[in-house]
């Protein structure tokens, strides 16, 4: 077979002489047009395969990070992170672990706080398959810390997710500059020992810990505000409900199947 392929490639290449030969100029000329002439056309199905693939196009882009408050959800897989000793609503040996990290003064905590945790509180939290854990992610600046200094002094008295509520709610704006005056008077609406609570705030004990809280989270991929990890599996930006309940699905039937 080689040697008739070879022949045949041989006798066109002779026919194809030949017929140079006897054109005179011209055939020379269609000779040498046509290797370009099929380079190009090559080149423009390659192109157009290309500009024509699904999935290209201008308005594709490669994913953004969220911003520092994030109405844009992403998701990535499992990543490490704990609850640390941070404030838990629920069964503590829940087999799924939901960790809201959020700033007191971001316009989509609010929105989660009021969209999203009463749902998860009431299909998962209540019935005991998720134990639910806020802590702190600082994407507003000082006046932010010290609000969050405020919800652990309150916790201090047994009200953390009372003043946490508070803050969430709106009653002083999500846009709001807090000040340790304004905070103790929300501790004293509550019921809190106004002594205790201002003396906690002032001492700045909590600082430390809410930076560690930042650090952590930043370190585990959180870009944005809120960011919530599913047993490990990050959720950054505010997503829709029915995302929450999908992750949070599988962690209850993987442990199911696991045995836990």
């Amino acid at each position: 077979m080689k040697g008739a392929k070879n022949k045949m490639e041989n006798g066109n290449e002779n026919k194809d002489v030949n017929a140079e030969a006897g054109s005179g100029a011209a055939g020379v000329n269609k000779k040498s047009y046509a290797l370009p002439i099929a380079i190009l056309a090559a080149g423009l199905l390659i192109a157009g395969a290309v500009a024509f693939r699904p999935g290209s196009g201008a308005n594709d882009s490669a994913p953004t990070p969220a911003a520092k408050e994030s109405g844009a959800a992403a998701t990535v897989e499992r990543t490490a992170i704990t609850a640390d000793d941070d404030a838990v609503l629920g069964n503590p040996d829940a087999s799924v672990t939901f960790i809201n990290f959020g700033d007191f003064r971001c316009r989509y905590c609010k929105l989660f706080q009021e969209t999203i945790k009463p749902a998860i509180m009431e299909k998962y939290v209540k019935t005991g398959k998720v134990k639910y854990v806020y802590r702190d992610l600082i994407t507003m600046g000082d006046n932010s810390i010290l609000a969050a200094g405020g919800a652990n002094c309150a916790g201090e008295q047994g009200k953390y997710w009372e003043f946490a509520d508070t803050l969430h709610s709106g009653e002083g704006g999500h846009n709001t500059v807090y000040t340790e005056d304004s905070l103790s008077q929300m501790a004293v609406s509550l019921g809190l020992d106004a002594g205790k609570f201002r003396q906690c705030l002032d001492s700045k004990e909590y600082v430390k810990e809410v930076k560690k809280d930042t650090e952590e989270a930043r370190a585990a991929g959180a870009t944005g505000t809120p960011t919530v990890f599913i047993n490990g599996r990050i959720i950054v930006g505010l997503a829709s409900l029915g995302e929450y309940e999908k992750i949070i699905d599988e962690e209850l039937a993987k442990a199911a199947a696991e045995g836990k």
